[in-house]
Parts: C-alpha cells; sequence; structure tokens
C-alpha cells in the first residue's frame, strides 16, 4: 500500500474537514493541525515537508486523529492548542476554545490604544486568556490582568501568561470585576471582554454542549444578564479616556450600544467580521 505525501493528506484532510456536520470555521486550519499533531511537528513545518511521504506510524496516528474529530470531538482539545494570530495557546476541557471572530474583538481593543500606551489592561471572562494576551503582545507597555468566573479556567489562563508574557499578567478567579484588586478601579486603559451572551435554551452545536463549559456560553433569559452587569460597572474601572471592546451575537448589537450609551461610555462602534458580521462592539469613557 503506497501511503500519501503529507501534501496529499493534507489535501484530502480539508476536504473531509468540510462535512457540514463538523460546522469547521477553517477546514484547512483544521486539517493541518491533525497532520501536524499526527507527525509530531508544529503547523508551520508542514510546507517544508510537502513531498514526503508518511509512514505506516504517522499515517495510522493521524487516522486515530481523524476519528476523534468525526465523532466531534473538538479539534483545538485533540491537538491540545489552538492559534490565534500566530500565538499558539494551550487549551483544553477547563476552557471554551476561542473561535476565529475573537480577532475581530482584540483588533478592536487595539484600535482604541496607543502603540505606546503605558498602564493597565483587562480581560474579562478570558478563558484561556487569548485575548489578553495578544493585546498585551502588542501594547508592550501594557500590564494585563486576566479574570474569569472558572478556577479552572483561570489555571489554564495562568499557564499561557506565564508562557507568552511572561511577568506581565496577573490573574484573578471571580465574578466580573468582584476579584480585582481596589486600587484597579479607574485605571484601566482598556478592557475587553468575551462574557456569555447565547440565550437560555438556545440549541448549540453538538461539538460545542457535549465538550465545552456551559458557563461561558449561556447568559439568562435574552443572553444579556452578565453583559448588563459588566457594562453597568466598567465605567467606573477606567481610566478617563479608556476603551471598552466586547463580544455578542449580532442580533443584539444594538441593544449593547443602547447600554453602552446610558452607562455614560461615548464613541460606539460595531466591528464586522472577515464576512461582514457585526460581532465587536467598542466604545470610550469620555
Amino acid at each position: 500500500m503506497i501511503l500519501p505525501t503529507v501534501a496529499e493528506l493534507l489535501e484530502a484532510a480539508t476536504e473531509r474537514m468540510r462535512a457540514p456536520e463538523l460546522l469547521s470555521e477553517d477546514p484547512a486550519q483544521e486539517a493541518r493541525e491533525l497532520v501536524a499533531h499526527a507527525l509530531g511537528v508544529l503547523p508551520a513545518q508542514l510546507p517544508g515537508m510537502a513531498r514526503e511521504r508518511l509512514d505506516a506510524r504517522g499515517h495510522g496516528d493521524f487516522l486515530r486523529l481523524l476519528h476523534r474529530r468525526l465523532s466531534l470531538e473538538p479539534t483545538g482539545y485533540i491537538v491540545g492548542a489552538v492559534e490565534i494570530l500566530r500565538i499558539r495557546f494551550k487549551v483544553d476541557r477547563r476552557g471554551f476554545i476561542p473561535r476565529l471572530d475573537l480577532p475581530v474583538l482584540i483588533g478592536a481593543g487595539l484600535e482604541r490604544v496607543r502603540e505606546d500606551a503605558q498602564g493597565f489592561a483587562l480581560d474579562l471572562a478570558c478563558g484561556i486568556g487569548a485575548a489578553g494576551i495578544c493585546v498585551a503582545s502588542a501594547r508592550a507597555g501594557l500590564q494585563m490582568d486576566l479574570t474569569d468566573v472558572s478556577e479552572e479556567a483561570i489555571e489554564l489562563a495562568r499557564e499561557n501568561a506565564e508562557r507568552l508574557i511572561p511577568g506581565r499578567a496577573r490573574c484573578f478567579a471571580g465574578d466580573l470585576f468582584a476579584p480585582l484588586p481596589p486600587e484597579r478601579r479607574g485605571r484601566y486603559a482598556l478592557v475587553t471582554a468575551n462574557p456569555p451572551w447565547v440565550p437560555d435554551g438556545t440549541p448549540l452545536p453538538q461539538e460545542v454542549i457535549e465538550h465545552e463549559p456551559h458557563v461561558s456560553f449561556f447568559g439568562g433569559p435574552d443572553g444579556l444578564d452578565v453583559v448588563r452587569r459588566l457594562i453597568a460597572d466598567v465605567p467606573a474601572w477606567l481610566r478617563p479616556g479608556g476603551a471598552y471592546a466586547q463580544e455578542c451575537d449580532p442580533s443584539q448589537v444594538a441593544k449593547v450600544i443602547a447600554l453602552l450609551e446610558r452607562g455614560g461610555l461615548r464613541d460606539c462602534r460595531a466591528h464586522r467580521d472577515a464576512q461582514g458580521v457585526e460581532r465587536v462592539v467598542s466604545a470610550r469613557k469620555p
């Protein structure tokens, strides 16, 4: 039996990831992750291996990974990593897997903060810490605080922060602003958040509901219970001129902007993803 080359396997795997039941945001990226993990390399190394033919062990390892993915286990949990803006994060079942629209949130926050900004930034409901760590990586003068209601997620965020932005992050487990040091009040140049915003009872894909922590998704009858509490408190934690950015469902954008304006924030904007869909809202404290 002649086994495929790396390039041939990537092509076949990409096509397999297009299966509608997998709901893949990026079939080619998932294929690279699975093939690289089977071969014990990073996805960035695959182009240099394109013409190499797999051996029986590597091919068998890939087939086992593929079986797990086709059984609707998320790729991030299979390979133990997810890549956002070329930064590779550790991910496991302690935290939800960031989606490919997270860069919209990160970009919205960075738009509001000068490149030479100094001081503190905060990532609320941080999960694995991806948004906050990406912001800190792009703004060397910011110290990053990471918070999440899940103690398990904060452990994972701490591991990512210690590896990727050593000495520049503090991690706190608790409800929204509650675990933060009082001296941070009124001092944040930027607050980003990816709070739960899915209305209770909304059917979610099987691979999400069976594998990822539910606390990361459901936000009350209309999905905005946590968002309302967050927006009510965020102005007091921002410094003058500080900015806030959060992810939400496209159907909630107008409601979130109205909440921000009622809370005294100004210059509210909606930000679009690669498909032109509004998924992030940002604002500034006067």
